[in-house]
């Protein structure tokens, strides 16, 4: 580190008047190299000429500077070291906005000095106010995505114009971006999952996917912080009344519809009448799996299993990574457990099928097994003979994740005590190796076993 921090210091005031022509791409991949492996103090060396001779040779650079340069940070011995690197970092990013603007630098450059109180709030809110306007798509870091809301609230608590309409279009802008964010990094893992099928991923992929769930746990962190603070604000009637006035306007408006769902949904206001139009709206302009999974989780909500079902099987068939797409067919299975259980059986199956390392179905099937009613006409041998089913369903739920280990211990302990007897057995005259044949929505086969 010390090495690393001697030629951080020279490198600061270095002119160096190359002898042959600078060699950009030779150059840059040695840089390149040196980074991936972490051998910091070598890459920092390459770095400046870099910058200043070759500032498009690729947009890698300012990423792997940016890795550099938070690493000086974090190991500076003295705030004056602390001070460089920042103010080194602020530069970086300045440079990465002139030579490959749209890439959220300029977002990082204000999070950055106001985190080092190098700009006053007021700069800030106005600096990140413009990046919103000229570049959403690029506004992807949750933590300047939370500041950002949190100087608005501060404008709009101040009195100084900021009117109660601007304050709900704001939040819903911010809650649509959040969704987006999060859209963007759930397309993103998906796409490297079904690369590591079939290829290697890069160490840089591999941490990308390590830190994913994270991230995303982070966004909805921040939706939950925002809707906070707008509390005292903010109320499902006042938001109905606004977007309400101004839909038709609006209707045909993607990122408009987008803002107004998320800022209702993120409220919980699930009764409002305009978000579920707008959520319609959405699945009908661009249908996706969210688009869809919205408003199959809005219809169970108002426990319209119908369209429910109908939503997530849309969403199901717009999900390309197989597990995820098991863990939509579970939610259908649950959905229809109380009011169809061939129908919840069918999909519980599907789900073990899409998702073989989720004993949540086979546990669904236990219970479903175990708690045959007056639906299927039986008699009391073989709803008890019922109990060997739900046992082997819930132990195969243990072989999928060990997790429910104690849990299926439980289950096997209970329907164990009700399974039938000898006595019982010799009374409805079976034996061991005869087989049970269950019709109704069952339609399974048990062997009995020995007594």
């Amino acid at each position: 580190m010390k090495t690393l921090w001697v030629l951080f210091i020279c490198a600061l005031g270095l002119t160096v008047q190359a002898q042959v022509a600078y060699k950009c791409e030779d150059n840059f991949k040695v840089f390149e190299g040196k980074v991936v492996v972490k051998e910091y103090s070598e890459a920092y060396a390459l770095l400046p000429e870099l910058r200043k001779s070759c500032p498009k040779v690729d947009s890698k650079l300012y990423k792997y500077g940016e890795a550099i340069l938070k690493y000086l940070i974090e190991g500076a011995l003295s705030p004056q070291e602390r001070q460089l690197a920042v103010d080194d970092l602020v530069a970086l990013y300045g440079e990465q906005e002139k030579y490959f603007p749209g890439t959220g630098a300029d977002i990082k450059k204000t999070q950055l000095q106001l985190e080092n109180n190098l700009i006053s709030e007021n700069d800030a809110y106005k600096a990140f106010s413009a990046s919103f306007v000229k570049n959403r798509q690029a506004f992807t870091d949750f933590n300047a995505l939370e500041t950002y809301f949190n100087l608005f609230l501060k404008e709009y608590k101040s009195g100084k114009g900021i009117t109660d309409e601007q304050y709900i279009e704001k939040f819903g802008e911010v809650s649509g971006q959040i969704v987006y964010a999060q859209n963007k990094l759930g397309a993103d893992k998906e796409a490297l999952l079904l690369k590591q099928e079939t290829a290697l991923l890069t160490d840089e992929e591999k941490q990308f996917l390590a830190d994913a769930q994270s991230t995303h746990d982070s966004f909805d962190a921040v939706n939950d912080n925002i809707s906070s603070a707008s509390r005292d604000y903010l109320s499902c009637d006042k938001m109905e009344a606004y977007y309400s006035d101004r839909y038709e306007a609006n209707k045909a408006n993607l990122a408009w519809l987008e803002a107004m769902v998320s800022a209702l949904y993120g409220k919980k206001c699930y009764n409002s009448p305009v978000m579920n139009k707008g959520a319609l709206a959405i699945n009908t302009l661009k249908p996706t799996k969210q688009s869809a999974y919205r408003l199959g989780y809005l219809a169970l909500k108002k426990n319209n299993k119908k369209d429910a079902v109908k939503y997530l099987e849309q969403a199901a068939s717009l999900e390309m990574v197989p597990e995820k797409r098991g863990d939509i067919y579970y939610e259908i299975a649950s959905a229809y457990n109380y009011s169809d259980k061939a129908e919840a059986k069918k999909y519980a199956l599907k789900a073990a099928d899409f998702n073989p390392k989720s004993g949540k179905p086979y546990l669904l099937l236990a219970e479903m097994y175990g708690n045959v009613a007056k639906e299927c006409e039986i008699n009391d041998f073989d709803r008890k003979a019922l109990g060997w089913l739900a046992i082997d369903a819930a132990k195969k739920a243990e072989k999928a994740e060990p997790k429910y280990k104690a849990t299926v211990a439980k289950i096997v302990e209970r329907y164990t005590k009700k399974l039938p007897t000898k006595a019982e057995a010799k009374a409805a005259g079976k034996k061991k190796g005869d087989i049970i044949a269950y019709g109704c929505w069952i339609n399974e086969k048990i062997t009995v076993p020995n007594f």
